[in-house]
């Protein structure tokens, strides 16, 4: 499913950056996701007994304000049965997107929120780390880690948690003990 998910985001992908409307694919994208993840539309579009003109009509009633590249993708994904798939190309398209304009997409953990100044640092800082241009943070506050950052960038952990950082000292300490 993954593979079928991503041969349909890297072919939309192209068009859009063929196209030069980037921009105008996460939006409509977006838009359509927002359509699509009505269970009753999905489940129209899935439905087996409705046939595809129907179906197809119905799509161009639904997502008649998205571009037509955009509409066709969907069409091309309910004919061809894929179209519960829609979710994963969609995260897979803005992952590409993000990674053609040099960012990353964060998600950052502290003990308290974070000021602005803060929260630049902390961007630049990831941002440096992971080689990209720009980390955009979506920030969590968990008191129980107690001071510092968890981050998590792509597949990449960093933890400078306080609560971490003393639980590796402890085990150290287990290991050997101080005399």
């Amino acid at each position: 499913m993954a593979a079928t998910g991503r041969r349909y985001a890297q072919a939309a992908f192209e068009l859009a950056r063929e196209h030069n409307n980037l921009h105008t694919w996460e939006e409509d994208l977006a838009r359509a996701g927002e359509v699509l993840g009505d269970s009753d539309v999905m489940g129209f579009l899935d439905a087996p007994q409705v046939s595809d003109s129907v179906k197809l009509d119905g799509i161009v009633k639904l997502l008649s304000d998205v571009e037509v590249m955009v509409r066709n993708t969907v069409n091309l994904m309910t004919v061809n049965r894929d179209i519960t798939k829609f979710p994963v190309i969609h995260r897979i398209f803005g992952e590409m997107a993000d990674a053609h304009r040099g960012v990353a997409r964060a998600e950052v953990t502290t003990a308290v929120p974070l000021d602005d100044t803060r929260r630049s640092q902390l961007a630049a800082g990831l941002a440096k780390l992971v080689g990209r241009d720009e980390v955009l943070i979506t920030e969590n506050v968990d008191p129980e880690i107690i001071g510092g950052v968890v981050a998590k960038v792509g597949d990449r952990l960093i933890d400078g948690s306080t609560r971490t950082q003393l639980r590796v000292m402890r085990d150290s300490l287990a290991e050997r003990p101080i005399t």
